[in-house]
């Protein structure tokens, strides 16, 4: 996956993630289940568990910020799959990313993310839309928007 889809793909699952338990779920979730209906009815189905059960974990763990911090590479993986699978699905995912980031509670819209990569691998982190995008590769790293 390029690194423009690398980013959509971590803004789109903080975005869902930080969304959960929070006044703007319920908008937030019908957008990523529109996102997903290119998958059919049976994976419209999947979702719509998933982002129900994730979002009872967060609204029932004490730690309700580790639990999003939990979630996040699950989402991750799957809008990846799903954007390999329907790259058409982009545009419509980057409007979903920052419909959520409008609709989230002033308290919600400051997020943090930690991002390390080891030996010679690469991490790309990227939270919300407007973001600033941080790569670092092997030890190194190169702070500014990467477009």
């Amino acid at each position: 996956m390029t690194d423009p889809m690398s980013e959509l793909v971590m803004a789109g699952a903080t975005s869902i993630v930080v969304a959960m338990a929070t006044s703007a779920w319920e908008g937030a979730r019908e957008r990523v289940v529109q996102v997903f209906r290119r998958r059919g009815d049976d994976g419209v189905a999947a979702i719509e568990a998933q982002l129900d059960g994730d979002a009872r974990l967060v609204a029932d763990e004490e730690d309700a910020d580790g639990t999003r911090q939990d979630l996040l590479r699950p989402w991750a993986r799957r809008l990846a799959a799903l954007l390999r699978e329907h790259p058409e699905a982009a545009e419509e995912l980057r409007r979903a990313v920052e419909e959520v980031a409008a609709a989230l509670p002033r308290t919600e819209q400051h997020w943090t993310q930690n991002v390390t990569a080891h030996g010679s691998g690469t991490a790309i982190g990227a939270q919300g839309p407007g973001s600033s995008v941080h790569i670092h590769r092997g030890g190194t790293s190169q702070d500014g928007p990467q477009r």
